[in-house]
């Protein structure tokens, strides 16, 4: 579990001023100003795996059918109408208006299969297989393994923003070489191998580690930031990701 100290300081502190904090995708969606789909999918893509790892946990048929018919629904604003009045997490927001709709299903006995056309969000169904037969399926509820896969795509998102930066700035191989001190508990000897293999000094390379997770702590703090309101609610977040993997 790759995650900032939980005594690390906050990014962005200046934000923190009362009106600050500017309108994130989310707010912006709830209050309507907003109208781009392709921002709106991209900003639920993130929720697909999660959904749908609650959705085979709860023994729902056509798991990969209906969290897809979900999106569809969501994404023509049909769901999102009722976000106006329903403020709250996007992930929130999200597994609630997707149990109701399951239900609805449900109701209606079962869910047409999808027409042929493109779906509004891309899923390839053989790599989603493969990443929920990896997930850890212990003795969890499917709320807590929907709020645990939730928080590893958060990660997973950080850490790709994170090393898509080194990449473009040519430094791929520091990345890839510094990206271990990220978890928690890495040890400290380990500096001077690394700095014998990317021939830099090793105060150098405590400098950059050190530099890799304040980025890794920003881009966490940015991606979480895009479904909340408020800089306490981000913070927040990020504490409830830590307490989801120390039970």
């Amino acid at each position: 579990m790759v995650l900032p100290p939980e005594n690390s300081e906050p990014v962005n502190a200046e934000s923190e001023a009362p009106g600050a904090f500017p309108k994130t995708r989310w707010s912006l969606v709830l209050d309507a100003q907003e109208n781009n789909p392709a921002a709106l999918a991209t900003l639920c893509g993130a929720y697909w795996f999660p959904l749908y790892c609650y959705a085979r946990r709860r023994g729902m048929p056509d798991a990969e059918d209906l969290v897809q018919s979900f999106f569809e629904r969501l994404l023509s604003r049909e769901i999102l109408g009722k976000a106006r009045r329903e403020r709250g997490k996007l992930r929130n927001f999200l597994l609630r208006s997707f149990t109701n709709f399951a239900a609805e299903e449900w109701r209606k006995q079962g869910a047409q299969k999808r027409d042929g056309g493109k779906p509004v969000l891309e899923i390839d169904a053989l790599s989603i297989e493969e990443r929920y037969a990896l997930e850890p399926h212990d003795a969890t509820t499917p709320e807590l393994e929907y709020e645990r896969a939730w928080a590893r795509e958060v990660l997973r998102q950080a850490l790709e923003k994170l090393s898509a930066t080194y990449a473009t700035a040519g430094r791929a191989g520091l990345f890839g070489a510094l990206r271990p001190q990220l978890a928690e508990g890495s040890a400290d000897e380990s500096y001077q191998q690394i700095a014998a293999t990317l021939g830099m000094s090793e105060g150098s390379v405590r400098f950059a580690a050190f530099e890799l997770r304040r980025r890794y702590r920003a881009a966490l703090h940015e991606i979480v930031a895009e479904t909340v309101a408020s800089v306490p609610e981000v913070e927040a977040e990020l504490a409830h990701m830590r307490r989801l993997f120390q039970h």
